[in-house]
């Protein structure tokens, strides 16, 4: 069977599985508040103060928690019961939520540390369900379905973001950003009762000594050090996590600053719904990525999608950076998240193909703890560097940086791999059948 077929035959295995289809509904759900949250926030914080420091620390603080508990939820999640942790997770992300609307019911409005602390808040809640998730996607669908699965849950996820930046904004302009927020908590609780109704098991079968005793954590060094000696060992995760820190970090500082940038050169702050129009073409260039990846995947090696993906982030970044006006503003953006997506797509699929299922979780949150942890800095860093130099000198920096990481990754193994063999069954989860 050639591997075009492989592709068409794993889609249509996904949909025939009950527990797959709960969890995409799920995700679905979770999809539609994250895509209006990330709107409302920045837009909240950024109406009340015009400030390119706060807006920054929006986005540095829901990412910050990743470089500061990724390695305990990882060891967690490979321990302890990813069905509980990611619900526990994302009631607890709703409930933060929910806390905004609920101030500016009591007292007019939420203060910018109050929706700084419940970025950070939102932020804790997906470390720990992220650790957990990729390790349940494995076991849900199997390791000859994970490009397929993931494919179809960005590319929904990209669908769903294309269309709720503009309801967000319609939403903030009518209602306010404090109950676009509002909405966002009642998708993640509704999410919550998804998961809890998917019966299949979200792990393998382990030995009782793996599991984490109650009350306390064992040999939490231990399993720490084991994830992250895989991540260094296997020389294209440890590429792909290296390129990812600084990937991620001109990301962070793209998400800080695209208000500041959209209200100091292309003057459309002010109007919420046109913000809306360019985070669409940002969701729109990411579903593109996310629809082409299964047909990549078939004819390129992994490790040149993502020195590619580099290539076109840097290049298109630059055109962003100089347009001038929202329609040409809009398409280097798409074509910025185009290359973004990919980078992110490829390298957490590779990732999951390539790690054993009972070190999926150390290494998920291990390697997207360093890959991710640039983002707080580079939100972090780039709000300072605007409010210093001004938007559009920050975003020519950030160009030149994604050049360099695509001029470094020509010299790391990812030119050179041997692309994942999809057909050794050897690499199936435990107690799946190939």
């Amino acid at each position: 069977m050639s591997r075009r077929s492989e592709s068409i035959a794993a889609r249509a295995s996904l949909w025939a599985s009950k527990g797959f289809v709960r969890y995409y509904v799920f995700n679905l759900l979770s999809y539609i508040g994250s895509g209006i949250s990330v709107v409302a926030l920045p837009f909240y914080i950024y109406e009340q103060t015009s400030s390119p420091i706060f807006t920054s620390l929006v986005a540095a603080s829901g990412s910050l928690p990743y470089l500061l508990f990724g390695l305990l939820a990882g060891v967690l999640a490979d321990r302890g019961s990813r069905k509980r942790i990611m619900i526990g997770c994302v009631l607890f992300n709703a409930a933060s939520l929910a806390s905004v609307p609920v101030a500016a019911w009591l007292t007019g409005q939420a203060s910018p540390w109050h929706l700084i602390s419940v970025s950070f808040l939102a932020g804790v809640a997906f470390v720990g369900f992220d650790s957990a998730s990729h390790g349940a996607l494995l076991q849900l669908v199997g390791r000859r379905n994970l490009v397929a699965a993931n494919s179809l849950l960005i590319s929904s996820d990209t669908v769903i973001r294309i269309a709720t930046p503009l309801f967000a904004g319609v939403m903030i302009a009518t209602f306010g950003a404090e109950w676009a927020v509002a909405v966002t908590a009642v998708c993640y609780f509704l999410s919550a009762f998804m998961i809890g109704s998917i019966r299949q098991s979200f792990q393998p079968e382990r030995p009782r000594s793996e599991a984490i005793p109650e009350g306390r954590l064992r040999k939490l060094g231990t399993d720490i050090r084991e994830g992250l000696r895989f991540i260094w060992a296997e020389p294209r995760i440890r590429s792909l996590t290296l390129l990812g820190f600084g990937n991620s970090f001109v990301g962070g500082a793209v998400a800080g600053l695209l208000v500041v940038f959209a209200a100091s050169e292309l003057g459309i702050a002010d109007e919420a719904p046109q913000f809306g129009l360019l985070l669409t073409a940002g969701s729109v260039g990411a579903l593109l990525a996310s629809l082409s990846l299964p047909s990549l995947r078939d004819r390129l090696r992994p490790g040149r999608i993502t020195i590619a993906g580099l290539a076109v982030s840097g290049a298109s970044l630059f055109g962003f950076t100089v347009s001038g006006a929202l329609p040409t503003a809009a398409v280097f953006y798409l074509l910025w998240s185009v290359g973004s997506t990919l980078i992110i797509m490829n390298g957490i699929t590779w990732r999951q193909q390539l790690t054993p299922d009972h070190l999926q979780g150390r290494v998920h949150a291990g390697g997207r703890m360093i890959a991710y942890g640039g983002s707080p800095f580079g939100a972090l860093l780039g709000g300072l560097a605007a409010a210093s130099f001004g938007a559009q000198p920050t975003f020519t920096l950030l160009s030149a940086l994604m050049l360099l990481l695509f001029a470094i990754a020509l010299r790391t193994p990812l030119r050179r791999d041997e692309a994942f063999d999809d057909n050794d069954s050897s690499q199936e989860p435990a107690g799946r059948k190939p």
